[in-house]
């Protein structure tokens, strides 16, 4: 009798496990499926991707606070009224260019991801808390520059970890929650510069913008020591103190099952192979085409001080923007990921993208339409995510190629970050530009055309070839 019972609760509350693990694993994907794997994937999640969200934040709170103490008092206390903050900007490009290739060739060579990527992160917290005592801007242009030569390594690194270890129906939405821990970190950075200035300018006989440098500083440290144990390298050499000697050899076949070869040994032939794959610069034209037509978001704040608003205000109102690329993100990455389409959902992020930068480039448009226009911009930071999970899927059988795809895109992304600005966007004439957004347009109308490109081309590849 009381067997018949047990089966009888086991019938029924199978389905209800079932429909709920089903609804909710529309949104995330580690609470349905195998539970073997869903055991896996939580602990992945726990360590490696709680870890890249908390690196990712402090990289991008790290590079763009000097934004937000532009417009807090930096400007008046340097005497920065020429083109000095794209300047800033252009230095630190120039550091990530320079270290972006070796950096990912050292960890594929010399270095595992857990040591040099934490390592480098203490190096550049260090140069931002320097920041705080810079006197004339020719400092900062000399920290800005090693704050970039060391933060070379996160996001390519980041982006190789996250494809190393996750599948195709898992990547996009990580992708997107790791790319848009940039947005919070700029809305984390918009109250706490306001904080700062609201309660400690002139605190110790330091301005609000120089505390900025050195809370930031504060905030990184931690982060970068828990990176140490919290990476786990890759599959085949992971040493991570959170896997058995079951769990790694589970690694292994699971991810070798979606096509994910272990490490290669570096060498020239290798290297060639990797930069004479089409894979790479078919991935290469949408990846950086998506990331300059919505590179608009960054001139939001100028015109907000032009319109005469507080530093509270200006440091905040651009806030919400962030929050909305987060939310489009996630979004976007999961029907991604559900769908396995990813063309579709970037070309509808380019269209939008799009609208925002016509109506940015008209400008004598009311002052709400211009705050939708800037607020509509923020959903093109929902296209990048899809692209870097397409090209991993792309790569899944060359590990050397997944290694530098990412950090090859984000050197072209960074050249054109390095000039683009100077002659597009020059602060002496914001808020207005002549034909800043005009080129954008431009920019979105090539990455549909080269998503639409690399979606043929994809199509067209032999099935068998896939992971060749």
């Amino acid at each position: 009798m009381a067997e018949s019972k047990d089966k009888e609760v086991s019938i029924q509350t199978e389905p209800v496990s079932a429909w709920w693990r089903k609804a909710v694993g529309l949104i995330w994907d580690s609470v349905e499926g195998d539970p073997r794997d869903r055991r896996y994937v939580q602990r992945l999640d726990t360590y490696l991707f709680s870890y890249i969200c908390l690196g990712y934040f402090i990289k991008y709170l790290d590079q763009t606070n000097y934004t937000n103490a532009f417009v807090s008092g930096m400007k008046e206390d340097l005497k920065l009224y020429g083109n000095e903050r794209n300047w800033l900007n252009t230095y630190f490009n120039i550091g990530i260019i320079i270290g972006t290739i070796p950096s990912q060739m050292i960890q594929l060579k010399y270095v595992r991801p857990s040591i040099w990527i934490p390592s480098c992160e203490i190096v550049w917290t260090a140069l931002v808390m320097a920041m705080a005592g810079a006197k004339d801007v020719k400092t900062l242009y000399v920290l800005r520059f090693f704050v970039g030569l060391a933060e070379a390594c996160s996001f390519p690194g980041y982006a190789a970890l996250l494809g190393g270890w996750y599948g195709p129906t898992q990547l996009t939405k990580r992708v997107a929650i790791f790319e848009q821990t940039s947005a919070i970190a700029s809305m984390f950075s918009g109250y706490l510069q306001a904080a700062l200035y609201k309660g400690l300018n002139g605190r110790l006989g330091l301005a609000g913008w120089r505390w900025l440098f050195i809370f930031d500083g504060v905030i990184s440290f931690p982060i970068a020591i828990w990176g140490i144990f919290a990476i786990p390298d890759l599959p085949h050499t992971t040493k991570a103190f959170y896997w058995s000697e079951d769990d790694k050899k589970y690694g292994v076949e699971r991810i070798e099952k979606l096509g994910r070869k272990g490490p290669e040994k570096l060498t020239l032939r290798v290297i060639k192979g990797v930069y004479t794959n089409w894979r790479l610069w078919a991935f290469i034209l949408p990846y950086l085409m998506v990331a300059q037509a919505g590179s608009g978001t960054n001139y939001f704040n100028l015109w907000l001080k032009a319109e005469k608003y507080s530093v509270v205000h200006i440091n905040t109102l651009p806030t919400a923007g962030s929050a909305i690329s987060v939310v489009a993100a996630f979004a976007f990455g999961i029907v991604a990921d559900r769908t396995g389409h990813r063309w579709p959902a970037i070309v509808t992020i380019q269209v939008l993208v799009m609208i925002s930068n016509i109506l940015l480039s008209v400008w004598d448009i009311s002052k709400g339409a211009k705050f939708f226009a800037f607020y509509l911009s923020y959903v093109g930071a929902a296209a990048q995510p899809i692209v870097i999970g397409w090209g991993h899927e792309l790569s899944a059988g060359d590990p050397n190629l997944r290694q530098l795809l990412v950090a090859t895109g984000n050197i072209f992304t960074y050249c054109f970050s390095s000039w683009l600005p100077l002659a597009l966007f020059p602060t002496y004439d914001a808020p207005k530009y002549q034909y800043g957004y005009q080129i954008l347009i431009l920019f979105g109308g090539l990455a549909i055309i080269e998503t639409l490109l690399l979606h043929f081309l994809h199509s067209r590849r032999p099935k068998a070839q896939e992971t060749a």
